[in-house]
């Protein structure tokens, strides 16, 4: 018999039939004591594994014992959201990217809130086995979670974005940008998190909005240092600052992301050309002037980034919010240019697959 505390606090039950075993991060072998029942319930493969007959030597405890081949983290993942499914523990690979002990990233079940920026993180591990056990109910509610998170269209994107706007004028107005103890960039998904769950278990819908985010992020603005050095780097995230966990990429990452950058920076071009550098359809030379003078007032002073396009071609369907009567063209240009910028802008999202190189 092994030491008491090499097993699981919480998920080794006296009434339990079966125990499972498995390795730690500190190398010690970790034993959970469960009910079959539940196992079989959810996960074929499981059940599968316990018709075979077991020899006589595989007991432990005085119940049937199992060495699990996953580490004891993964495996603890798995069997707490069996038993309940607000369960979230920490997967090892990824811990590491996780703020410090005792902060909102590491609670237990805030995987399952809202835009919490940690659900990919908490629930890797999860997902792994709930795929390798064809645990698919599981594997099911946890993708919709991650989905749920990202826009998969354009008015979707679009509320999100009026969202985040009322999210972050609430946090202007804190001293020290916190609400309920958390800054706006604790409460909006994260983009590199994102991408690497997606990608490691095929949830290609989330891609295109992820990798179109983490592009609006400075490589910089990383999630671990701003954390770890709150007085320097870490101030900005008072001011709204929103970081990434760059760790988390690959170099197909990492080429995708910078294709897209390419190709985001040559489509705002084009906006000057395509949108402002058309000809007035009455002719008029005042028109041709406000045009230029539109796009040059708004690439200089407008509150956007020339890095977004969607969101200078979101501003470019409202130009009175941005000038006034004199300072626009006619009211034939004004009315084309929003109808064009809506144009270019839904081409420009169903072109996001293509643009971030996404298969």
């Amino acid at each position: 018999m092994v030491a008491p505390e090499q097993h699981h606090p919480t998920l080794y039950f006296e009434d339990g039939n079966v125990v499972l075993s498995a390795i730690a991060a500190d190398s010690q072998r970790q034993y959970f004591r469960v009910h079959r029942s539940i196992l079989c319930r959810y996960s074929a493969v499981l059940d599968g594994m316990f018709q075979i007959p077991p020899t006589s030597d595989e007991n432990y405890d005085g119940a049937l014992h199992i060495e699990m081949p996953d580490s004891a983290e993964e495996l603890a993942s798995l069997l707490g959201v069996l038993y309940d499914p607000l369960y979230a523990p920490l997967s090892p690979s990824l811990s590491r990217t996780l703020s410090e002990p005792g902060s909102h990233a590491q609670q237990s079940g805030t995987a399952y809130k809202r835009f919490c920026p940690n659900t990919p993180v908490l629930v890797h591990g999860t997902l792994k086995l709930a795929i390798k056990y064809e645990c698919e109910a599981l594997r099911a509610r946890i993708v919709e979670n991650i989905e749920a998170d990202w826009p998969r269209t354009l008015p979707q994107w679009d509320a999100r974005r009026q969202e985040i706007i009322i999210a972050r004028s609430e946090h202007y107005l804190r001293i020290n940008g916190k609400l309920e103890g958390l800054f706006l960039d604790d409460r909006l998904p994260e983009p590199a998190s994102a991408i690497r769950i997606a990608s490691d278990f095929a949830i290609p819908s989330i891609l295109p909005a992820a990798f179109y985010q983490l592009s609006q992020i400075s490589t910089d603005a990383d999630w671990d240092a701003y954390r770890a050095n709150p007085t320097a780097e870490g101030k900005h995230l008072r001011f709204g600052a929103r970081t990434a966990r760059w760790k988390l990429l690959d170099r197909v990452d990492l080429m995708r992301l910078l294709h897209g950058q390419k190709a985001l920076a040559s489509y705002t071009r084009a906006i000057g050309t395509d949108i402002f550098g058309a000809r007035c359809p009455r002719g008029s030379q005042g028109c041709s002037r406000a045009r230029t003078e539109c796009w040059k007032y708004m690439q200089e002073n407008a509150p956007i980034s020339m890095d977004d396009p969607l969101e200078i071609l979101h501003d470019c369907m409202s130009l009175h919010e941005f000038f006034t009567g004199n300072d626009l063209p006619c009211e034939t240009c004004t009315s084309e240019i929003s109808q064009q910028a809506e144009k270019k802008r839904n081409e420009l999202w169903r072109s996001l697959p293509s643009i971030f190189n996404l298969p």
